[in-house]
Formats: C-alpha cells, sequence, structure tokens
C-alpha cells in the first residue's frame, strides 16, 4: 500500500510544510493533508515527521483523524504500516513520531 519515497526529490506536501510560515499556508497545508491520498501520506511520513513540531503537530492532528475515520480493519493495518514505516528510518525521534501518530489512533 506505501512506498517510501527512494529518490532525493521531495513531494509537493513536504515543500508546502516547509514554506508554510503564515496561518493561511498553515490551513493550505492542513488542506492538502486532508485530500491526499493516504498510501502517498504513508510514503511521506518519515520526511513529513522531520518537519517543525508546529507543523508536525497540525500534521498529526489531521493524519489522526483521517485514520480514525477508517474502519478498524483498516485502522489496524495503517498502524502496521506505521510500524514499518518508522522501524525504517534510522533517527529514533523521527521514528517516535511516526508510531505516535498510530498510537494515539488506535488506542
Amino acid at each position: 500500500m506505501w512506498q517510501s519515497r527512494t529518490n532525493d526529490k521531495e513531494s509537493t506536501l513536504i515543500r508546502r510544510a516547509k514554506r508554510a510560515v503564515t496561518i493561511p499556508d498553515l490551513t493550505a497545508f492542513a488542506a492538502t493533508l486532508e485530500l491526499r491520498p493516504i498510501a502517498q501520506l504513508l510514503g511521506d511520513l518519515p520526511e513529513l515527521a522531520r518537519i517543525s513540531e508546529a507543523k508536525f503537530t497540525v500534521a498529526s492532528n489531521v493524519l489522526r483523524r483521517r485514520f480514525l475515520n477508517e474502519a478498524p480493519l483498516a485502522q489496524l493495518q495503517l498502524r502496521a504500516f506505521g510500524i514499518e514505516i518508522a522501524s525504517t528510518v534510522a533517527d529514533e525521534d523521527v521514528a517516535q513520531r511516526i508510531r505516535d501518530i498510530f498510537e494515539l489512533a488506535t488506542g
């Protein structure tokens, strides 16, 4: 379902997150998160988890809400993907940010 990014090119989502400095920018970033297919979001998670704390808080709130709106079986699958994605990240703080999204979403 998900594929990690194998090239060095950032997604438009990550570029938008990094450029967001105003409330309208953050609102547009959140709207992008709402509309982006979940499979793409999963692929973006390692980079998304590296953005600033404030921007990641916005992102994680949107992601949790989206995941909670999924059927229970899909939530379990997404949690498994999240744990798998986190296991591929060398930076433990970034990996924990990823795991936290799914822990709060299912528990």
